[in-house]
């Protein structure tokens, strides 16, 4: 369970790197609207587009892409955790069931990695003192 929890962790996080790509291209896709906006509706002045709808449609790309960086990078640092939860010889079940949480909201790898790693946690047995 551990090898299959740490490929779909793994494989999920690859798919974490593009959406971070992506997220960047919109930050600089609507940076470039916002720079560029006078003569992006002065091209477009045929289809009716304004200074002010380009500006908003930057506005729009920037913000969108500043969220869905941040959330990426979140969601990327939580795999990692978990990941590494797998390798730590104690019995760790949060950051598995938080994975499990994110994969239902989004990324299925996730969510099979992260029960796996739930399960892979419960057979460990636990120390007691």
């Amino acid at each position: 369970m551990k090898t299959a929890s740490k490929i779909f962790y793994t494989v999920g996080r690859v798919i974490n790197i593009i959406e971070i790509v992506f997220a960047i291209l919109a930050i600089i896709l609507g940076a470039v609207c916002l720079a560029m906006s006078a003569d992006i509706a002065a091209q477009a002045a045929a289809d009716g587009l304004t200074v002010a709808q380009v500006k908003g449609a930057g506005l729009i790309f920037v913000v969108g892409g500043v969220i869905s960086l941040i959330v990426a990078l979140v969601i990327f640092l939580l795999a990692n955790h978990a990941s590494k939860a797998l390798n730590n010889d104690t019995q760790e079940n949060a950051p598995h069931i938080i994975m499990i949480v994110i994969g239902i909201f989004g990324d299925i790898f996730y969510l099979l990695g992260g029960i796996f790693g739930l399960i892979e946690e419960s057979n460990h047995p636990t120390i007691s003192d």
